[in-house]
């Protein structure tokens, strides 16, 4: 009646055919781990896992050298930054009025410390 043994049988036959591709799978998986540890444990496996690591561990130095550069490149850029603003400020706070006050005062030594200097020393008239 309205094809319900013909349902029954179908999902049964669906339902082995699914038992048998669990069962293929699950042997499927075994024999790929198994493989793999193989793989693994042969010696072109071990060439393999250490070419791969020496490349990562390339590249991770790479870029570690990379980022060390670039810090030391910043602080170097920055000291000498700080170094030029010093500079430069020390330079500004010369005004040129302090220095035109300093030329007069070392011309006036100099006038004083000279032996023709009518001021200094004994006077050797007759």
């Amino acid at each position: 009646m309205f094809g319900l043994k013909n349902m029954q049988r179908e999902r049964d036959r669906l339902f082995e055919k699914t038992q048998q591709l669990e069962k293929q799978a699950t042997i499927s998986r075994s024999k790929a781990k198994d493989n793999i540890l193989a793989m693994a444990v042969s010696p072109t496996g071990l060439l393999a896992s250490f070419v791969l690591g020496a490349t990562t561990q390339c590249d991770i130095s790479k870029k570690a050298r990379q980022n060390l550069l670039n810090g030391a490149t910043k602080e170097v850029l920055g000291f000498l930054s700080s170094q030029v603003m010093t500079y430069m400020s020390a330079d500004s706070q010369k005004t040129p009025a302090s220095e035109e006050e300093e030329a007069p005062s070392q011309t006036d030594r100099f006038s004083q410390d000279s032996p023709a200097s009518p001021s200094k020393g004994p006077s050797t008239t007759v």
